[in-house]
């Protein structure tokens, strides 16, 4: 549909009625400054009923403190970490292989991060070394408390990247990236000034990387999606900067009230750690209903397994309020992107071979969206959508789309196809 032009949308979980229910008036402790008032929305007074619970100086985000860490990665795969820009873990897993091929490194979606496990399930051998990153908030990787994830999102990719070209001892890494994976990367790009992701960006250079289902955003493109999009823009800006704003009061309340115990500040801390979940929950719970719908229809008999495992996944994952703030703030970050023309000449001149996949089916990306990130990068485009096994070409070779019969959950779904895609 043509309200999904403006890529970001299909990751975006805040709704307009969601951002359109400002709160009342806030009550706050004695000598508590007032907060910063948000396009008139204001935060109510908390319950005083709340159970009172002592503040620690901890995030209010609500998340896990841990995420669950089942190992279920398959055969031949091991789990690992490494210590992320922020100091905390991010997960991953490997797969070696003696093999001078370049390394593989897999990211993947926004609510079902878990993009390859079919194409991983389905591998008898690997002839590379590979790796797959959890990004945050998608267990066994913690959500830390991050105001633009995606930023650390691009910087964990990077620390990645450079890791998998030393435990595989390859000169090169080639990327697989599936729908916020692309985002990811193309925010990358932009880092490139930071010396670890100069030299991740040193590591792809003359390789390949592959973007499946992707998307983009630059010069306010939501626009071209009509009324109803730029109304979601502004409702997740608006639900993310009221979170922004509150958060920074909640944390001149704690401190206070580890200095000065009193019960009206822990009260009032209690009740707004429940309204914030609240908020969270109301402003997510499309995207997780719509994910859920997503996996009820059964998969062929030899997929199933990987759906059942998802579905439980979504279901865990989807209480728990860092998930939902990580959702909601990396769809914010979609729309905030700016992806310059000059950001994709950039990896021209780095000699990358960028290739495109853009389901005929996909009920999240239509063929305009798909359109905008590859005319970005400099791939001409026909008007019409292309036939499924259609490939377009730019002239050097370098830019090139190929145009399969699936939906969003193509690399999930037909798992052997993306496989002779990548490997042919």
């Amino acid at each position: 549909p043509a309200a999904t032009l403006a890529a970001p949308l299909s990751a975006a979980p805040a709704t307009a009625a969601a951002a359109a229910a400002e709160p009342a008036a806030a009550a706050l402790p004695s000598g508590v400054p007032s907060a910063p008032v948000l396009g008139g929305a204001r935060l109510s007074a908390p319950d005083a009923s709340v159970a009172v619970r002592a503040t620690d100086g901890a995030a209010f985000d609500g998340s896990r403190a841990e995420a669950p860490a089942e190992a279920n990665d398959g055969a031949g795969w091991n789990r690992a970490s490494f210590a992320n820009s922020d100091g905390g873990t991010t997960f991953y897993k490997a797969r070696l292989a003696a093999s001078n091929k370049p390394a593989r490194v897999y990211s993947g979606g926004l609510a079902l991060n878990e993009s390859f496990e079919s194409l991983f399930a389905a591998q008898t051998a690997a002839d590379r070394s590979q790796f797959f990153v959890w990004t945050r908030a998608h267990a066994p990787t913690a959500w830390m408390p991050t105001a633009t994830p995606t930023d650390a999102d691009a910087r964990d990719l990077a620390r990645m990247i450079v890791l998998a070209a030393r435990e595989a001892k390859t000169a090169k890494v080639e990327l697989v990236l599936h729908s916020n994976g692309t985002i990811i990367f193309q925010r990358l790009v932009q880092l490139r000034r930071e010396p670890e992701v100069r030299a991740a960006l040193k590591l792809l250079a003359g390789s390949r990387v592959v973007l499946l289902n992707g998307m983009t955003h630059y010069d306010h493109i939501e626009k071209l999606g009509g009324p109803q999009v730029v109304q979601l823009a502004q409702a997740s800006r608006m639900i993310v900067d009221w979170l922004d704003s509150w958060d920074a009061l909640a944390a001149v309340v704690s401190r206070s009230a580890r200095d000065w115990p009193t019960l009206p500040a822990q009260a009032w801390l209690a009740g707004y750690r429940m309204m914030r979940e609240q908020l969270l929950e109301a402003a997510t719970d499309p995207a997780a209903a719509q994910m859920s719908r997503d996996l009820e229809t059964p998969w062929p008999a030899r997929l199933e397994p990987v759906r059942l495992r998802l579905r439980a996944a979504l279901a865990r994952d989807s209480r728990d309020a860092g998930w939902r703030e990580a959702l909601l703030r990396r769809s914010n970050d979609a729309f905030l992107l700016d992806f310059k023309a000059r950001d994709a000449a950039f990896l021209r001149r780095l000699g990358v071979t960028v290739e495109f996949v853009h389901a005929l089916h996909d009920q999240l990306l239509n063929w305009q969206t798909a359109q905008l990130l590859m005319n970005r990068f400099g791939l001409a485009t026909p008007e019409q959508e292309p036939r499924a096994g259609d490939v377009l070409s730019s002239p050097d070779g370098r830019m090139r789309a190929t145009i399969v019969d699936g939906d969003h959950y193509f690399p999930l779904k037909q798992p052997e196809k993306l496989s002779r895609m990548l490997d042919p």
